[in-house]
Formats: structure tokens, sequence, C-alpha cells
């Protein structure tokens, strides 16, 4: 249910595109071609990037979320499915309008 809403969230923004470069079972959400947000289906929740390092930390340190598996160190955290579902959406939001800032300004 909540990849679902992942899902759906996610396709209503602008310039997004769901792949599955890693296979079927790995959904990528991409703004530009750069992720901003991932999950596993039937995994533990969905991974979103930070504004830092540190903004992750304390995610993580206020048991909020987790440390993402597959991304140390560069600000991403895995919410849980059971985040409620406004904080998912502004955590979703936030992660997609860091990648799609960030595209904006190289090159």
């Amino acid at each position: 249910m909540r990849e679902l809403f992942v899902d759906r969230y996610c396709a209503a923004m602008p310039e997004t595109e769901r792949t599955t470069p890693f296979g079927e079972e790995t959904i990528i959400w991409t703004v530009r071609g750069h992720m901003f947000a991932a999950y596993a289906v039937d995994g533990e929740g969905v991974t979103v990037r930070m504004a830092d390092k540190v903004s992750a930390q304390k995610m993580v340190g206020e048991r909020r979320a987790v440390s993402a598996p597959y991304l140390k160190g560069d600000g991403w955290v895995l919410l849980p499915w059971d985040t409620p579902p406004d904080e998912l959406r502004s955590r979703i939001n936030k992660s997609y309008r860091l990648v799609f800032n960030d595209g904006n300004h190289q090159g």
C-alpha cells in the first residue's frame, strides 16, 4: 500500500521517472536522471535525500529514520513505512527539490 502511495506521489511531480535499473524489485524515482527516492518491493521503507549528512544523522538519532544501507555518508536515510503519510510526503518533496535544484546548478 505505501509503495503505491510513493509511486502516485512521485509520478505527480514534474520531470520524474520511475526506473528499475537494479531489477524489478528495486524502484528508483529520478528527476532529470538523478535519484530522489527509492524503495525495495516488500522492503522496510523509502529512501530519500536529506539536505546534508548532519540532518540525516539527526533523523537517525531521533529514530525517525535509519541510515540508508546502500548510500552511506551521503545524506540519505530510509524512512520506515510506518512514517506518517504527511511526513513521507514532506520528506519525498524535500528530496525531490534538493535533487531538482542540484540539477539546475550543474554545467
